[in-house]
């Protein structure tokens, strides 16, 4: 009792304690979320995650793709950011600039960017439309800042300015590739000389009997000579570490029981679909993950379908049949294939393509910032089917009364069905003029038919679809399989023998930290966050399984591969083929040395080699040992030998050589000059790794891997 007394007496003791322990916390967590690593870093520059995904979200307004894009459109955003930055330094270090009038000069001058001259070429006379883009400038600057077709254009020229500063930088870097004039000529000099020559080969893969024993002072001696070229082989351009993993493989599939269970449901299906009107049974086919069609080729569809349309009639029934996807093309194709059963509603005759040149007219219930009524548009529509009745030509009247007058309100050729005029351009003659209204009573089209492909039989479908899948009974029985196959293993290797004594599935790849997904496998990118998580130990296997489908996965790391400190375990995939094909040449070298001694005959020293005697004429620099194929350092030997004779052996890429040049003469002079801009031209290839080379000289901080 004394204790309790002295706790109460002393009470606000505690209260305190406890405060500053919440108050401790709530601090502790304010800081936590405070120190959130930063989206990216380059050179000590901070990218932040909202600069990324506004990025994102802006590249996805320019493609219409409204939140929809993939993780691969993501990456290639970041790609365009990395690359902005890059080629920004350099090109602000150089102080290369593009003045408004060089824009201006871009679409209405002498230098006209290859996009505005694909889209505001006339089609009817090849000639770039300047009055048409002026017009267009013009009723830009004349719209309202926040109207989105101008902060567009507005965008669309800072991308002009951008895309000329890179082609200036891009034309600094070009003409420093330069072949020195005396190294030109010395290539000159040998490519004018041909050879009639004898070989005598050695191939290393007709002697994979000869014993070539390798050692690990070997696989060492050759690490440490090779370090650069073996990491360069595995990390190529990009620097960037690797993970290799080894994955297990469970997928599901429909057992006996699911397929009776689906053919069950298709039947009652298909005799619920018999006798429906066309409305009823297109709301039924919508209410079954189906298909309500335009009017479309039968050569759409997949096998056997395609061949069940082609010469049907309207009202013909397509009863149940197994396709593997219902269109021909469609990437989304399910892997055990799909049930298929409908009605061919309407046939018709129709082009596979249809152009028009358009004459869009619309009001403020399009748009708002139009600033145009109803009865505005109407009237101005009239008018301008006025004028073209009396005469004015269509693109003189694209010009006065269209709001876009992109192309001369050319739409060049499009697929039908694709317009939502289509069907009454199908329905009117080329040379034609009619009116359409806009969807909403939101303006007007006015459209004048321009060009028709010849007609083919077209087909309208209501298709109804069941997917071929396994039961989630079945599903979650392999599911529990793939559990306890991870639940049995702590280290990789483990992993990989149980999976090959089970006769498991097993596949490997080798990833990067912004891997989209596993190879194979969509939709496993937690499966990459984990393999390159910092406390994810080399030999580790992932506590979780991951689904991607009907498949389920259990995945183990195998190794880590950190760029410019590879080991020797990990380059000895990579050095074992070589260092054998090194000594393997140095024993033949050795024997063909043999071979030579005391003879000038190349029969001779063939014979002694117990190989054969192949003629080969007209041998150049640079050219094809005959049957042997490309050997460079065997045909330089021979373009330099001056006069003829024995030479060898020689260790090329696809054996030891002894050649025996029998004769010489000279081809046409070679232009020393025309070598300097074809290997210059060359060279200029090189460009496309630019931008890594860039990358490797800056200090890069990545930490997309915690948001994306």
């Amino acid at each position: 009792m004394g204790i309790i007394g002295k706790i109460r007496k002393h009470s606000w003791i505690a209260v305190l304690i406890v405060g500053i322990a919440i108050v401790a916390f709530i601090i502790g967590d304010l800081q936590k979320n405070r120190k959130q690593p930063y989206f990216a870093k380059m050179d000590g520059e901070e990218i932040t995650y909202d600069y990324f995904n506004a990025r994102v979200m802006q590249r996805e307004e320019d493609y219409q793709m409204r939140g929809n894009s993939s993780y691969s459109f993501k990456e290639s955003v970041w790609q365009e950011i990395v690359q902005e930055r890059l080629l920004g330094k350099e090109i602000n270090a150089l102080g290369i600039d593009v003045t408004d009038a060089e824009v201006s000069d871009m679409y209405v001058g002498r230098f006209i960017h290859q996009n505005l001259l694909q889209q505001f070429t006339n089609p009817q006379t090849g000639q770039y439309d300047r009055q048409g883009i002026s017009n267009y400038v013009r009723q830009i600057d004349e719209m309202p800042d926040t109207m989105m077709a101008k902060i567009q254009w507005l965008r669309y020229q800072e991308q002009l300015r951008d895309d000329r500063q890179r082609t200036k930088y891009f034309a600094m870097v070009q003409s420093g590739m330069y072949m020195p004039k005396a190294i030109a000529e010395k290539i000159a000099e040998m490519s004018s000389k041909q050879s009639d020559v004898r070989v005598a080969g050695l191939s290393y893969a007709q002697a994979a009997d000869v014993q070539v024993d390798i050692t690990d002072a070997d696989y060492q001696k050759y690490f440490e000579s090779h370090k650069k070229e073996l990491n360069r082989d595995v990390f190529r351009m990009d620097n960037r570490e690797q993970r290799e993993v080894a994955y297990a493989v469970f997928t599901a599939q429909p057992s006996q029981k699911d397929m009776m269970d689906i053919d069950q449901e298709v039947g009652e299906w298909w005799s619920e679909m018999q006798g429906m009107e066309e409305g009823e049974l297109i709301d039924f086919v919508n209410m079954h993950g189906g298909y309500d069609s335009i009017y479309v080729s039968s050569t759409l569809f997949a096998a056997p379908l395609d061949t069940v349309l082609k010469g049907s009639h309207a009202g013909s029934e397509i009863s149940p049949m197994v396709v593997p996807a219902l269109l021909k093309d469609d990437l989304r194709r399910n892997a055990y294939g799909m049930y298929v059963m409908g009605k061919v509603l309407k046939t018709e005759m129709r082009p596979d393509s249809v152009r028009a040149s358009v004459i869009f007219i619309p009001n403020n219930n399009y748009n708002p910032n139009i600033g145009r009524t109803v009865e505005s548009a109407d009237h101005l529509k009239d008018s301008a089917m006025a004028m073209i009745k009396s005469g004015m030509p269509f693109e003189e009247a694209v010009r006065q009364f269209s709001i876009d007058t992109t192309n001369g309100g050319d739409l060049d050729w499009r697929k039908d069905g694709t317009l939502v005029f289509g069907d009454e351009i199908v329905h009117h003659g080329v040379g034609e003029v009619f009116e359409k209204e806009i969807p909403g009573k939101a303006g007007h089209y006015i459209v004048k038919v321009t060009g028709k492909t010849a007609p083919s039989m077209k087909y309208r479908v209501a298709l109804a679809q069941k997917m071929i899948t396994p039961s989630s009974d079945t599903e979650k029985d392999v599911r529990d399989r793939a559990n306890q196959f991870a639940s049995q293993y702590t280290t990789c290797q483990a992993m990989i023998d149980g999976a090959q004594s089970e006769n498991i599935q097993m596949r490997s790849a080798l990833l990067i930290s912004m891997s989209d997904s596993l190879t194979g496998f969509a939709n496993t990118r937690d499966a990459v966050r984990w393999a390159f998580n910092e406390k994810t130990m080399t030999g580790a296997v992932s506590g979780e399984v991951y689904n991607s489908d009907y498949s389920y996965i259990v995945v183990g790391l195998r190794e880590i591969y950190v760029p410019n400190n590879l080991t020797l375990d990990q380059a000895r995939p990579l050095m074992e083929n070589r260092i054998r094909i090194e000594k393997l040449g140095d024993q033949l070298a050795a024997k063909a040395e043999e071979a030579m001694k005391g003879k000038q005959d190349i029969t001779a020293i063939a014979q002694a080699m117990n190989t054969t005697v192949d003629t080969v004429a007209g041998v150049t620099f640079g050219g094809y040992l005959g049957r042997n194929g490309m050997e460079p350092k065997v045909t330089s030997a021979i373009a330099a030998k001056k006069d003829t004779g024995i030479i060898g052996p020689i260790k090329g890429a696809s054996g030891v050589y002894v050649i025996s040049v029998d004769s010489n003469s000279k081809v046409e002079n070679i232009n020393a000059d025309n070598i300097r801009q074809r290997f210059e031209s060359v060279g200029m290839s090189g460009l496309n790794y630019l931008v890594p080379v860039l990358q490797n000289r800056v200090k890069m901080v990545d930490n997309r891997l915690m948001y994306m």
